[in-house]
């Protein structure tokens, strides 16, 4: 659960009234509703996404100029079994990919 503090810490950096935590600038960010590709700052504060599709600044800025962003890719469908590995080693294999979600069977 959330803290009040937390919470009001998260909605001030949202809107801007305070620097973010982090701000990843100019990845171009895959909107999953039309396709697209769009440039845009993304904010964290802490480990929550706070803003996207805004000009954000922060205390730390990292460049992505040129890079993609995309969310946690989810595997709908899976065996693990049958891959022959222990669902640690598959973790350590797929992370990387972008895959931050596995639904087995």
């Amino acid at each position: 659960m959330t803290d009040a503090a937390t919470l009001a810490r998260r909605i001030a950096q949202g809107r801007g009234d305070e620097p973010a935590d982090l701000v990843i600038r100019g990845a171009r960010l895959l909107d999953l509703v039309t396709g697209a590709l769009v440039e845009s700052d993304i904010a964290l504060c802490g480990d929550t996404i706070i803003g996207t599709h805004g000009r954000y600044e922060g205390k730390v800025e990292h460049d992505a100029t040129g890079l993609i962003a995309v969310p946690g890719f989810i595997d709908t469908h899976l065996h693990v079994e049958s891959s022959l590995v222990t669902p640690l080693e598959f973790e350590r294999c797929v992370l990387p990919h972008g895959v931050t979600t596995a639904i087995c069977d």
